[in-house]
């Protein structure tokens, strides 16, 4: 009898060297012993499609016939009649467990105890080690929930490789229930000791006689009584990530190329980066949003820096964490790395720590919900600025809470897509807390979506010497007659718009159809996809929102793409990000496409896009505008600030292609219909029209 270990990984590694030293902590207590089983050490894991991917190390295993003596409590009984027995030395029998293991490298002196809270130095700042960790446990639930349908229990752990037991006890100090109650292990460690802290998180259970009297053991296990551990296939679904990188499309694979490439120096924003505001302008598919990212991961690998990227948009930031992913850019908390959040997440982050909301119910307790949090999102802001206008938040809070909620707030550089959107309030909140050197803005000039004010982030700033503005003017991300056709249709409907094409993207083709999208279109268009070396996930749907279902119920609001079950008739495989219940954070199965309303497209882009009922999300938009005063002194009707408005946003959808549009219409003679219908007139060369 033999219990075998295997460990999956990167042997050039720091973490598959730590999962040879754990390897031998194994072996070392299983010498002599008749006990048998098997463990499968992860290292340097990916759990592709979570919010948080980098795992130092997973450990996995079962045994038969292994016990050993620790202090710990335990439970006897079943659901209300459950009791806890009393602390001490118990014989514990270990049936399965499944622990996350961090490990840190950092020396003693550079790490902190504040509260409950672990702290690690990096780059002169301390990172809360503590929330990582606990963060980490909660991905691989949801990973194995997604990929398995059942989730073990999971104990998470913090290694310290350089630092021994006296030094943790010193940490930790004298107090007892601390003592019993932390996760962290030392540099070297007897197995009895990882799984006596194990039983602090998960409480083994005592077994009991016929009598009802505890037994003189207890046992220990991750799973429920239905459930095993088929370690092979747990093995392949941790291969996961490598599968969708050696699969992903040659769009996917090229932005992947652009973001990882280093700047040029003298391009003339560059070295401007840390030292001014820096701004880049351009209208929709001149490449400002991969600048953005280019400029974030080359911040991060080259400098160490950490940086976040600000966006309205929840699908856009579905998108950048998959590219990121792919990419392999780090997520801790103390490395480099490049993170992507919505502003009204981060914003609440900024409410939460300055204590503008508070716990009613436990003042000392963490905020996790503001009632009416979106609806009275303007007033929560303008209240934060005043705290900050009136010195009530100076530079000693902000610090404060760059180190209490370090791993949410504290960056080096903020970088804002899709600025030209953003509030007065937001922008000088930003700036007050973070500096306008350390500001980096994407503003996509006339393009509004959120509000009908351009917000003027460079008043009272002087050009060259408080902020570099570059001006994009050529279209980077379609073909030329993707842009030709765009250019066109903006001139027929009295819009500014004229896109400078990249004459070396030569091709594109559009089809519009006054019929309902086809199995036969389908089928044509994703094999053209595919010969142009693309997957499903580079064909994108977008739809209006007469085409999503809306349910509400007790548990709130249930979303789904009201064509559903059609498209799965007609063989097409969708990731509907119209539902609120998708658990991954993104697409992770490569044969799916893309599914999104017309509202969440900007910033996103497709080899190929299919706008649904196109004329019916442009009447949508045209009953639900609602004018705003906007300060600005041009005499213009209801109707007119009403079309510029729609007819500009239009062209947001219509930008997102790269090689193929497909336009379905639902009235042929509606405006757009007309407007398309002209344009298709004049280029029918490169221009299909279905009747």
């Amino acid at each position: 009898m033999a219990v075998k270990i295997s460990i999956k990984g990167d042997k050039e590694t720091n973490e598959y060297k730590d999962a040879l030293a754990l390897k031998q902590i194994f072996e070392k207590e299983f010498i002599n012993k008749d006990t048998s089983g098997e463990i499968l050490i992860i290292s340097g894991a990916t759990l592709f499609g979570q919010d948080v991917k980098d795992v130092d190390l997973i450990v996995l295993g079962n045994f038969e016939n292994y016990s050993c003596k620790v202090k710990s409590k335990a439970e006897i009984g079943f659901y209300d009649n459950r009791k806890e027995l009393e602390l001490k030395e118990r014989l514990i029998y270990i049936n399965s467990f499944c622990f996350v293991i961090e490990t840190k490298r950092q020396r003693a002196e550079d790490i902190q105890l504040n509260g409950i809270q672990l702290l690690v130095r990096y780059n002169d700042k301390l990172h809360d080690v503590t929330t990582q960790s606990e963060k980490q446990k909660y991905a691989l639930m949801s990973f194995f929930k997604d990929r398995l349908d059942f989730t073990p229990y999971i104990c998470n752990f913090i290694w310290f490789r350089n630092i021994n037991w006296e030094s943790i006890k010193q940490l930790l100090g004298n107090n007892e229930n601390v003592l019993t109650k932390h996760n962290y292990l030392p540099n070297t460690f007897s197995l009895a000791f990882l799984f006596q802290l194990a039983c602090v998180q998960s409480t083994p259970y005592n077994l009991t006689d016929k009598d009802g009297k505890p037994k003189g053991y207890s046992s220990f296990k991750c799973l429920k009584k239905s459930q095993v551990f088929d370690l092979k296939e747990m093995n392949s679904t941790f291969e996961l990530f490598e599968k969708v990188q050696v699969g992903v499309g040659q769009l996917t694979r090229k932005k992947i190329e652009q973001i990882t490439s280093k700047l040029l120096d003298n391009q003339q924003y560059a070295q401007a980066i840390g030292q001014k505001f820096i701004v880049i302008s351009g209208r929709a598919g001149t490449g400002k949003t991969i600048k953005l990212l280019r400029i974030a991961c080359d911040l991060a690998v080259s400098k160490g820096a950490r940086c976040l990227i600000l966006t309205y948009n929840h699908a856009l930031v579905s998108d950048i964490k998959r590219t990121l992913a792919l990419a392999e850019i780090p997520d801790g908390v103390d490395t480099y790395t490049v993170n992507i959040s919505t502003l009204h997440k981060f914003f609440f982050e900024l409410l939460i720590g300055f204590g503008i909301v508070k716990n009613e119910l436990n003042p000392d307790a963490d905020v996790k919900y503001i009632p009416n949090y979106l609806e009275k999102y303007n007033q929560y802001l303008e209240e934060l600025y005043d705290y900050i206008d009136n010195g009530l938040i100076q530079e000693k809070e902000i610090q404060e809470l760059m180190r209490s909620r370090h791993d949410k707030v504290a960056w080096d550089y903020i970088l804002i897509d899709e600025s030209q959107d953003w509030g007065d309030f937001e922008k000088s909140i930003i700036f007050r807390i973070f500096g306008k050197e350390k500001v980096i803005i994407a503003d996509g000039v006339d393009q509004l979506v959120r509000t009908q004010k351009k917000c003027n982030w460079v008043r009272g700033l002087k050009p060259d010497i408080d902020f570099k503005k570059t001006n994009e003017k050529r279209g980077l991300r379609q073909e030329v007659n993707l842009v030709s056709f765009i250019n066109a249709y903006a001139k027929e409907l009295g819009i500014v718009w004229e896109l400078e094409p990249k004459q070396e993207l030569i091709g594109g083709k559009i089809i519009i159809s006054t019929k309902d999208y086809s199995k036969e279109l389908h089928q044509k268009e994703v094999k053209r996809c595919k010969e142009f070396g693309n997957t499903e996930y580079e064909m994108m749907f977008l739809v209006p929102p007469n085409l999503v279902n809306v349910v509400k119920g007790s548990g709130g609001e249930v979303r789904n793409f009201k064509l559903a079950e059609e498209f799965n008739q007609m063989g097409i495989k969708i990731w509907d990000s119209t539902s609120k219940d998708l658990r991954s954070q993104y697409v992770v199965d490569l044969t799916q496409h893309r599914l999104l309303q017309y509202e969440s497209c900007r910033g996103l882009e497709g080899w190929t896009v299919i706008c649904l009922h196109l004329d019916e999300f442009i009447k949508y938009k045209m009953e639900t505008f609602t004018e705003q005063a906007t300060e600005e002194l041009v005499l213009e009707s209801f109707q007119e600030k009403r079309d510029k408005f729609v007819y500009l946003w239009s062209l947001i959808p219509l930008t997102r292609a790269i090689d193929t549009l497909v336009i379905t219409i639902k009235d042929k003679e509606s405006k757009i219909g007309q407007t398309l219908r002209k344009v298709y007139e004049k280029n029918r060369d490169f221009v299909q029209w279905i009747e």
